[in-house]
């Protein structure tokens, strides 16, 4: 009996530690609000909070989305990667009317190098981050709404 507690053990600890590793996020709709923000030139940067964000994301059930900042409002269809052990990530793919929207508004409404979508990966099940500190942008943060 002693022998076969060992390997019971270890498989609880690895498959109970897969879920916390690579959350699901797939209830649709979603709703992503921007908290903060971080510098991507500062090494082990704090979150800059930011608690009057008029800058969201809605993800529906049908793979599409929409991008509201401010007044501006984008949208496009998006796809959730979590083939990989570790990460989970969300691409956001705009349409020829938002990249329209973007290049004539001059505010780079998308947030990726000039690039026609954003990719963001997955932190848990209520917090999302975006990443364009390849284009000396900061890292936003993102957090899910409670439904």
């Amino acid at each position: 009996m002693k022998k076969y507690l060992l390997p019971l053990f270890i498989s609880f600890v690895l498959f109970s530690c897969e879920k916390a590793d690579n959350p699901d996020i797939s209830k649709m709709p979603q709703e992503w609000s921007l908290i903060g923000y971080k510098s991507s030139w500062v090494a082990d940067p704090e979150l800059i909070p930011i608690t009057d964000s008029i800058y969201n994301y809605r993800l529906e059930k049908n793979g599409s989305f929409v991008k509201n900042i401010g007044d501006f409002r984008l949208t496009g269809t998006y796809e959730i990667d979590d083939s990989t052990y570790d990460r989970t990530y969300i691409s956001l793919n705009y349409d020829a009317a938002s990249i329209k929207l973007n290049e004539e508004s001059g505010r780079n409404l998308i947030h990726y190098c000039g690039q026609n979508y954003e990719p963001f990966v997955v932190v848990d099940s209520k917090t999302i981050s975006g990443s364009w500190s390849e284009c000396d942008g900061p890292n936003f943060i993102f957090q899910r709404k409670n439904r």
